[in-house]
């Protein structure tokens, strides 16, 4: 014969309190899952915006038009000077891992103008800018 507790219950007491911890675990797991899936993606959206290389393309393209407007300044040689700069900062850059190709050239109507065209690459950038004028 089987004992009967309070209410009318067959000692089923400590089957109900498993059942309930064991409902409870399973839901606090899945919360804790969709909660970390929801940070990843966030952080993923966040590295995204910083994995583009923009600050360091501006440095080289301010760089360059820099050091045009000092060469075009002080030497007879524009062209040969400009090929020396970039030829030396690609293999800067280069050391890093970076492919880096720029020409600069005088434009050939006139003579306060020159022609950037500059080509980054570091494995996950890939950055053209083509004829770009600027004044010197």
């Amino acid at each position: 014969m089987q004992k009967k507790g309070i209410n009318g219950m067959n000692n089923q007491k400590g089957q109900w309190i498993i059942l309930s911890g064991l409902i409870l675990t399973l839901g606090l797991v899945s919360l804790v899952i969709l909660l970390n899936q929801a940070m990843s993606a966030g952080y993923k959206v966040s590295v995204a915006e910083t994995d583009f290389a923009s600050r360091e393309i501006t440095e080289i393209y301010e760089e360059t038009v820099r050091t045009a407007k000092l060469v075009h300044g002080k030497s007879l040689e524009f062209n040969g000077s400009m090929a020396d700069y970039a030829t030396n900062i690609s293999r800067i850059y280069a050391a890093r891992g970076v492919i880096l190709e720029i020409t600069v050239t005088k434009h050939a109507a006139f003579p306060n103008i020159a022609n950037v065209t500059m080509h980054y690459y570091d494995g996950k950038v890939n950055f053209s800018l083509h004829e770009r004028m600027i004044q010197l």
